[in-house]
C-alpha cells in the first residue's frame, strides 16, 4: 500500500495554493469553504507541518507548502492528461 494522503486532500491543497484562497478553491471544486479547510488541515496533520499561513487578505504558502506544490500540481496535471487520453480513445 502506498503511503499517500487521500486524493481529495491533494486536490484541495493544490486548488487553495493556486488561488491562495479557500473561497475560490471551494468554488472550483464545488464544495464548501469548510470542506477545503478540513481537507487542508488533514493534509497538514499527515505532514505534522503547516502548509499555509492565514493572512487577512487570503492564504500564503509556508516553505513546506511551496516545496510541495510543484510536485502535486504536476501529478494532478498528469492524471488529468491520462484521463483525457483514455476518454478520447474510448470516444473514438
Amino acid at each position: 500500500m502506498r503511503n499517500l494522503p487521500h486524493l481529495i486532500y491533494l486536490e484541495a491543497f493544490e486548488a487553495a495554493a493556486r488561488h491562495l484562497s479557500v473561497t475560490r478553491a471551494a468554488e472550483e471544486l464545488i464544495c464548501t469553504q469548510g470542506a477545503i479547510s478540513q481537507r487542508v488541515r488533514a493534509l497538514e496533520q499527515f505532514f505534522t507541518r503547516p502548509l499555509f499561513h492565514q493572512r487577512s487578505n487570503g492564504l500564503e504558502l509556508t516553505e513546506v507548502g511551496t516545496a510541495y506544490l510543484p510536485g502535486i500540481a504536476e501529478t494532478l496535471d498528469r492524471a488529468e492528461a491520462a484521463t483525457e487520453g483514455l476518454l478520447g480513445s474510448i470516444k473514438s
